[in-house]
């Protein structure tokens, strides 16, 4: 069977979560036989492909050209959305947004208007392959489009039953759908000690993820800061994340932050293989993002048995017992969901639910969903 993933056409100019999922999902695919091509080219060649599966809905049109060229020439699509909450993402939008993006909010309210501008910007300074697809998005309204898409699909993987609950809510549409969650890479499974440390401390609190505005570092500073007055602990805190190219007043408040305190460490990237050595030398890993899909990096955390904080019914959907959640509103909330992890012994993951959360399994189930709809 060959294989045409899709991703954004900026996908790996300015990669995130979906980077990870298609290059992941990708791999474990190969390993079962299964040849695979990644694009992020509208215009790509779809003859010679049994399926052509296209990743990310939000914030974006190129997706539903991908899906409209690839039934043009008679191929199934199967369409990974990693859709996010509307009203989480209105939340934020309306009230923790910085810089121009706030300016912006203050005069356009509906949330697919602002997503269009963005799109728009984008595609006028900074990628001119996304310039037909803004056309379009412009043309036919981009929550339109994005219904449209979700009708093209043959297929819909959703990382969380909330995720396919959430998609019915905003589109008003139905599609056919199967749940298939993300996982953790081989170097999170392997029960190795791991006796060296990336930091000069141990037992610090980690926070993975780019740094922006919805991910919410700004807040995990003050919690934790409130934290170490209030234990009198010297409490480490670790970020590691690259800056985000569209959050530069957010970037500078966080990078000034950082360096007013000597307890704050902050890298822009780590070796994806030395990721295990992190997280088990960390106590707690903290995502207070206002919206995520699931959390990807606090599952890793958790197989290096790294104690967990998150937000939503999507991350508690898959992390369940396992972590305790915050609001990312309430910086307090935060604070406590901390000091509750950092007092809790480290994770033991029963055997079904650490078999269950890995990329060898999604692409068992997502090689399943290819032949369901090559033999349709």
């Amino acid at each position: 069977m060959k294989v045409l993933m899709l991703g954004r056409t900026d996908l790996r100019k300015m990669p995130g979560g979906d980077l990870v999922q298609i290059e992941q999902t990708a791999a474990a695919l190969k390993a079962l036989g299964v040849e695979v091509e990644i694009s992020t080219n509208w215009e790509v060649e779809m003859e010679g492909f049994d399926v052509i599966h296209v990743f990310q809905l939000d914030w974006n049109s190129e997706c539903f050209l991908y899906a409209r060229n690839a039934k043009l020439v008679g191929k199934p699509v199967v369409l990974s959305p990693i859709h996010h909450n509307i009203h989480e993402v209105d939340l934020w939008e309306n009230n923790f947004a910085f810089g121009l993006r706030k300016v912006s909010n203050f005069f356009f309210h509906n949330q697919f208007t602002r997503d269009t501008i963005k799109i728009l910007y984008r595609a006028m300074f900074s990628d001119k392959n996304k310039r037909l697809p803004a056309i379009y998005a412009l043309s036919m309204g981009l929550k339109n489009l994005h219904a449209q898409t979700l009708k093209l699909a043959n297929i819909v993987l959703v990382q969380t039953l909330k995720e396919a609950q959430d998609l019915k809510e905003t589109y008003k549409t139905d599609f056919k759908w199967e749940k298939v969650s993300n996982g953790v890479g081989d170097v999170f499974l392997s029960d190795k000690v791991h006796d060296e440390n990336y930091f000069p401390f141990k037992d610090y609190i980690v926070c993975v993820g780019r740094i922006e505005s919805r991910k919410n570092q700004l807040s995990v500073i003050t919690a934790v800061e409130n934290l170490r007055a209030a234990t009198g602990d010297n409490l480490q805190l670790v970020f590691v994340g690259k800056a985000s190219q569209t959050n530069a007043s957010y970037v500078s408040k966080f990078l000034k932050e950082v360096k007013q305190r000597d307890w704050i460490t902050h890298i822009d990237w780590i070796d994806y293989n030395r990721m295990p050595v992190v997280y088990s030398n960390a106590k707690v890993a903290v995502s207070a993002s206002f919206f995520e899909t699931t959390g990807l990096t606090l599952l890793e955390a958790l197989y290096s048995k790294c104690n967990a904080v998150a937000t939503g019914p999507r991350a508690q959907e898959v992390l369940g017992e396992y972590a305790s959640y915050c609001n990312p509103v309430d910086i307090s909330s935060i604070e406590q969901a901390i000091e509750t992890e950092l007092a809790k012994p480290r994770p033991l993951l029963p055997k079904n639910y650490a078999e269950e959360y890995t990329w060898k399994n999604v692409a068992l189930k997502t090689l399943d969903v290819y032949r369901k709809v090559v033999l349709k």
